[in-house]
């Protein structure tokens, strides 16, 4: 009886033994069949199993070229493209404040990249699904287009330092060197710019002026030379370098250091092609959009120079709109143009145009890079010397408006409308007009 027992209770043991392997077998089964799921479905997809419609917005027609290269990585994904003018952000701001439909993906110039963002237009590109890798990004355009959580809500394919822009034949007539290293130290304070316009204006007799308006200056002054925001805390606060800047621009216009003719004009394009005027504070853009534009027939005669404060101008930034139904392919869009290695670098080869990754402006400045335009000047290696020097801390909504009305009281002063004193209070009175919001003393 005894031996029955034990027969059946080591029975019942090994029985359990099976029973226990058996299922711990199955459920290890089911964990790696889990596991190969999961592996599966976070594996990339191939590009042509990506398919759909992703619509696009713009003010300008450069995304074709950025389309195109999309469309070869992505055939099946079709790309509507819409470019909507010069009323674009009138239009934009529309329908991002009434969350209304709109495009998947829309572009915005810097100026109006702090307005989307705090619209809360954008998508959150550092959170999931996202999750942006910004870690090749030049540093500054991720400030740009980040919240003031440091949220990632848009991101660039340009950066776009600056620098001065000369004609090298007027250079060696009036200054006795068209090297740009030498033109850089003459450069490299307020003094030595006002010193210089003034050695061009006496050996020209006046035909040549250093600057088509004295409004170039503010082009590297205003993220340059400012230190603080416009705008703080509800509260419009004025740079201390601002005053002196009316004394700046009337040195220039008293003592014919500019030509007087407005940017963008005509007259502008114009006077790259002949000698009336020395040269133009530009950032990287300025070369294909303004040079080549308006003096094609200039090539080889250009110089790029550093100015006294680093600065920055410009640059298209784009993101998912909140309100878009195809936020997956929106995402493979925008994370195409302005973060994939191989486009971004034949990108930069075919436009000359300096790019928000980091990795490819350093191949390029490093490879030796000669820009025949400018006589054969690495323009990169210029570049990547200013990009530590940027400061985008101060930039704000506001400040493209708050630089118009700038403007505006500067041009009273220098037609004697207005004395200083007057011209800076109307200057404040016509913010805080603009602004009711505002705490303007």
């Amino acid at each position: 009886m005894k031996k029955r027992l034990l027969l059946l209770l080591a029975g019942i043991i090994v029985a359990s033994s099976f029973t226990a392997c058996s299922s711990e077998k199955t459920e290890k089964a089911e964990v790696n069949k889990e596991t190969d799921a999961s592996k599966q479905s976070s594996e990339p997809k191939a590009a042509e199993d990506y398919s759909g419609t992703v619509e696009v917005w713009s003010w300008t027609n450069d995304p074709e070229y950025q389309i195109e290269a999309f469309k070869k990585k992505y055939p099946n994904v079709k790309v509507e493209f819409t470019m909507l003018g010069t009323d674009y952000d009138t239009k934009m701001q529309t329908i991002v404040d009434n969350r209304t439909e709109g495009p998947d993906v829309f572009y915005s110039d810097v100026k109006n990249v702090k307005n989307y963002i705090e619209s809360e237009a954008w998508e959150n590109l550092s959170a999931d699904p996202y999750n942006a890798d910004v870690s090749d990004l030049e540093e500054y355009t991720v400030n740009l287009g980040s919240d003031d959580e440091g949220n990632v809500r848009a991101l660039s394919y340009q950066a776009t330092p600056g620098g001065f822009w000369y004609k090298r034949d007027l250079a060696k007539l009036y200054l006795g060197t068209d090297d740009p290293d030498e033109i850089s130290k003459m450069l490299s304070s307020m003094d030595g710019v006002l010193e210089v316009a003034e050695k061009i204006r006496d050996g020209s007799d006046g035909a040549t002026h250093m600057f088509a308006s004295y409004q170039d200056i503010w082009q590297f002054a205003n993220y340059g030379m400012r230190t603080i925001p416009w705008v703080e805390d509800e509260k419009f606060q004025m740079d201390e370098f601002v005053p002196e800047f009316f004394d700046v621009a009337k040195t220039v216009r008293d003592n014919g250091y500019d030509a007087k003719i407005d940017i963008w004009t005509d007259a502008w394009y114009a006077s790259c092609a002949d000698d009336s005027v020395f040269g133009y504070v530009l950032p990287t853009w300025g070369l294909p959009y303004v040079i080549m534009t308006g003096a094609p027939e200039s090539n080889g005669n250009w110089g790029l120079a550093s100015v006294p404060e680093a600065y920055f101008n410009g640059g298209s930034y784009l993101g998912v709109y909140q309100e878009s139904q195809n936020k997956d392919l929106a995402w493979l869009y925008v994370d195409f143009v302005c973060n994939n290695h191989d486009y971004i670098k034949q990108y930069a080869e075919d436009k000359g145009d300096y790019t928000s990754l980091k990795s490819v402006n350093k191949e390029i400045a490093d490879s030796g890079y000669e820009e025949a335009f400018c006589a054969g000047q690495n323009t990169f290696a210029f570049y990547s010397s200013q990009m530590d020097k940027i400061n985008t801390d101060i930039v704000t909504k506001y400040d493209d408006t708050i630089g118009s009305l700038l403007f505006n009281n500067i041009e009273l002063y220098l037609n004697g409308q207005l004395d200083k004193e007057s011209a800076i209070q109307q200057f404040k009175d016509d913010v805080a007009t603009n602004y009711r919001k505002l705490d303007v003393e």
